[in-house]
């Protein structure tokens, strides 16, 4: 289709009226507070061995809570090893459920993953485990637990662990 020369140069003509009113009535960006940073050494690891048995397995809460003075942020999966006498034993845990999402921690608050650990003897020919060790994400130190319940499996993983999720999670419990 060819235009006429009358029509384009109207058409030239308009361009600028019409990018300054679409300018105009725009809506205003106002910059985003920073993000709290990464929670790193403020964050405190805690587990209860005592775990909600089901028939060939035990599912346990892992709990991070934020000790430093300011919020701060944690996101992803932690790591999850057995460990016999502190060395690691099977595979560290796989992860799943939902993608993990930014969680912010005010000073205090708590975070925590589900941890399922399945019974090694129902797999392979179990290996003896005493110890349980886990890293938050975006940590370099980690922190050990006595945990004898289960064995693992060599070249295998017989735990599994969501992503960090926030408030303290007590399986089946409900605050009244």
């Amino acid at each position: 289709m060819k235009l006429t020369r009358g029509l384009a140069t109207g058409i030239a003509l308009a361009a600028p009226a019409i990018l300054l009113t679409m300018a105009a009535s725009a809506v205003p960006v106002h910059p985003t507070a920073a993000s709290p940073p990464a929670c790193g050494k403020s964050l405190e690891t805690w587990f209860a061995p005592e775990g909600d048995g089901f028939a060939g397995g035990a599912s346990y809460v892992v709990e991070f809570s934020n000790t430093g003075k300011a919020t701060c942020t944690v996101k992803g999966y932690p790591t999850v090893k057995l460990t016999e006498n502190g060395k690691q034993v099977g595979l560290k845990a796989t992860t799943g459920g939902p993608a993990p999402a930014t969680v912010t921690l005010k000073r205090g608050q708590t975070a925590h993953v589900a941890l399922t650990i399945t019974d090694a003897g129902a797999i392979c020919k179990p290996v003896p485990t005493n110890g349980l060790y886990v890293r938050p994400p975006g940590r370099t130190q980690a922190s050990d637990f006595g945990l004898t319940a289960f064995g693992a499996c060599r070249g295998k993983s017989t735990m599994g662990v969501d992503a960090i999720n926030p408030g303290v999670g007590i399986p089946r419990f409900t605050f009244r």
